[in-house]
């Protein structure tokens, strides 16, 4: 409201009075707020270094919660130009002279240099291509099948769209029949390439054309120009041949399909490069413990910059009074004494010399609460008990049974040594055939219909006569696991031939009560000579059994537990028998019960965050008492106003009549003014 005006009838100043006035109200609770806001922001901005130098501390367990830093490798080699070398957390330190004789490669066959192609688009035919992988040979020619491939077969239609030299391209590329397609023009015309999606000599391709419509599938023309086998040889060509890796290690000849060798060397994968014969080249595999060792320096860093923050942030200087921001709060004394506990806790599931982290060479200093480094001590740890080291940081489960493994765990699961007894074993899917009477496949019995997992696939088999049940049992594991919708669930299946009870038994790969292996339609002949026929099979079972006197849920091979200390445990139980199965002893390591005590304070609805919370509280309050004081002043300075006008206006009406009687006593008559007239 406008004061400016009030005054004039008295002549008093009353708008500096009504300021004065309010200012007096207003000034006192204006700077008790400004002090109380900065007080609460300069603690908000210090929660907030709090929580972002908690952040960085959390951070730093992660690293120690990786199962492979503690088994890191460091490889070497002499000529990386030859070869390169990657070791696992399974390889063991050694050293390895290996030389390179041959470097594994795809075959690559062409369509006839003297009959090229005029135009990508000419025709090609119809028909039908058969593809059989195996080992290739020439001069003479022979093909030996590897019935462990499954065979494809494509259908060479207007309704594909490939009787083109670009729609077969296209056609084979654009499906996944274990070869790659391409069109090159030779400067003389097109012709067609075709190469192995493998290296290695049992990927070399047999090619053989039926139904091509001039009633010769052999000759140099149609569909028989794509034709490659042993009755035509005079339409494709190899141009590569298929051929495996050749090395020795340490004096011993080794091969392989391809030029990524692995199983070799346990835990190590060698990729060849190139062929040298005679160079002999130097590999070394050693542990290599400086990445856990940089990562135990970066905990103690960033808990040593935690620490030097809060001390900052609490410190109180006696001489002079100064303190720190959060001198004295309740919150951070908590955080500090919790972290406090936590590092110098032992892990008392654990045994051996590492059970705290004295023992590998991290102290605590008496005079600023930060962690020292015995540098020498440490390196000696890693290299002597990497796996206690381990086992000091992350979470672990040490079942006593071989024929269990630890899984996982969560954040339910404590600390313990948990009881596990079984009593069902995990077992698959699974369809026998009855006897076996016939190794011949025709059409007649080449054909069959099979649900894996429920998933339904249709198989077709390699005509021929398999010399033992072994290879023909191959074979149809190899058709099976070939269909594109089984590869595409994943699933797979093992065929083995029961040769004391001539039968053919389909096991799924899967285990538990999703596992099942069925026949749902047959060929002709199939229960004749095979003894396939339409049936369902045995379905898998889930384990079944207990974790620390708790029933346990099972699913396939894994067990967890689901009640007590033990829940959230989970368990693979691969073999084995029924009953009582030892104990799993299981510790949570250092870093992650660190890593739930920062979880405590960091998270939404954590200590750090209601201290916030209650600090932005008071701000909201602070802006809340500045409204009210506003209110209030409007309020009293309305009332002033009132009270003033009110005095001025008496005032002016005081002046009115001091006036009027100023001028009326001035028109009195004189004393003796008669008389002296």
């Amino acid at each position: 409201m406008a004061i400016s005006s009030i005054g004039v009838g008295s002549g008093l100043d009353l708008s500096a009075i009504i300021s004065g006035l309010l200012n007096a109200e207003r000034v006192p609770t204006e700077t008790r707020l400004a002090y109380k806001e900065k007080d609460i922001t300069a603690e908000l901005s210090a929660f907030g270094a709090v929580r972002s130098t908690l952040s960085l501390f959390q951070g730093s367990l992660d690293k120690l919660q990786s199962e492979s830093l503690f088994n890191n490798k460091k490889t070497t080699v002499s000529d990386s130009s030859i070869l390169t070398v990657k070791a696992d957390e399974e390889a063991k330190a050694g050293s390895y002279s290996v030389e390179v004789s041959a470097i594994a490669q795809k075959q690559s066959l062409a369509t006839n240099a003297s009959t090229p192609f005029t135009e990508m688009t000419d025709t090609i035919g119809t028909g039908t291509l058969t593809i059989r992988f195996g080992e290739t040979s020439t001069g003479p020619y022979a093909f030996t099948p590897d019935t462990s491939k499954a065979t494809q077969t494509i259908t060479v239609s207007a309704e594909n769209n490939n009787t083109t030299l670009s729609g077969m391209r296209d056609y084979i590329n654009d499906n996944d029949f274990g070869f790659e397609a391409s069109i090159v023009n030779d400067g003389n015309g097109y012709r067609l390439l075709f190469t192995s999606d493998s290296t290695g000599a049992k990927n070399s391709m047999e090619i053989t054309v039926s139904s091509d419509g001039d009633g010769n599938d052999a000759d140099n023309s149609g569909l028989s120009q794509l034709a490659f086998n042993a009755s035509a040889q005079t339409s494709v060509s190899q141009t590569v041949s298929a051929q495996d890796a050749a090395l020795s290690i340490n004096g011993l000849d080794i091969t392989r399909d391809s030029n990524r060798v692995s199983g070799a060397i346990e835990g190590v994968t060698l990729d060849l490069l190139k062929a040298d014969i005679g160079n002999q080249i130097k590999v070394e595999v050693s542990d290599n413990y400086v990445p856990a060792e940089n990562a135990i320096q970066e905990f103690v860093s960033t808990y040593n910059d935690l620490v030097n923050n809060l001390n900052t942030l609490t410190a109180y200087d006696a001489e002079t009074g100064a303190a720190g921001i959060l001198n004295g709060d309740f919150t951070i004394r908590s955080i500090t004494s919790q972290l406090r506990r936590q590092i110098s806790s032992t892990i008392a599931e654990l045994s051996g010399d590492v059970r705290l982290l004295a023992d590998i060479g991290i102290t605590t200093n008496s005079g600023t609460g930060t962690l020292d480094i015995d540098s020498t001590m440490l390196s000696d740890a890693l290299k002597n008990s990497p796996d206690q080291v381990e086992a000091l940081f992350g979470r672990q489960g040490r079942p006593e049974d071989s024929n269990i493994s630890y899984l996982t765990a969560n954040d339910d699961t404590l600390a313990g040594n948990y009881a596990v007894n079984i009593t069902t074993l995990a077992t698959q899917g699974s369809y026998s055939s009855t006897a076996v009477n016939s190794l011949v496949i025709d059409t007649n019995n080449d054909d069959f219909t099979i649900k894996v997992d429920g998933l339904e696939a249709s198989i077709s088999l390699s005509a021929g006569t398999y010399a033992s049940g072994d290879i023909l049992a191959e074979h149809i594991q190899s058709q099976i696991n070939g269909n594109d919708s089984i590869k595409s669930s994943e699933a797979s299946v093992t065929v083995s031939y029961d040769a004391v009870n001539n039968k053919f038994d389909i096991s799924s790969a899967s285990y538990g009560s999703g596992s099942s292996v069925e026949l749902t339609a047959i060929d002709l002949n199939s229960t004749a000579d095979l003894g396939l026929s339409v049936a369902v099979g045995t379905d898998g079972v889930d384990v079944a059994g207990t974790i620390n006197g708790y029933q346990a849920t099972g699913t396939g091979q894994t067990l967890t537990s689901d009640s007590g200390d033990s829940k959230g445990l989970e368990l693979l139980i691969s073999g084995g028998g029924l009953g009582s199965r030892g104990k799993v002893s299981f510790s949570s390591g250092l870093a992650h019960s660190l890593d739930g005590v920062l979880n405590q304070f960091l998270e939404s609805n954590g200590l750090i965050a209601s201290r916030e919370n209650g600090l932005k509280d008071s701000l909201e309050d602070i802006e809340n008492q500045r409204e009210n004081l506003e209110t209030r002043l409007i309020s009293l300075e309305e009332r002033l106003i009132k009270q003033y006008t009110a005095l001025d206006t008496l005032i002016a009406q005081f002046n009115q009549t001091s006036n009027f009687l100023s001028q009326q006593l001035a028109n009195l008559p004189k004393p003796n003014s008669i008389g002296n007239k």
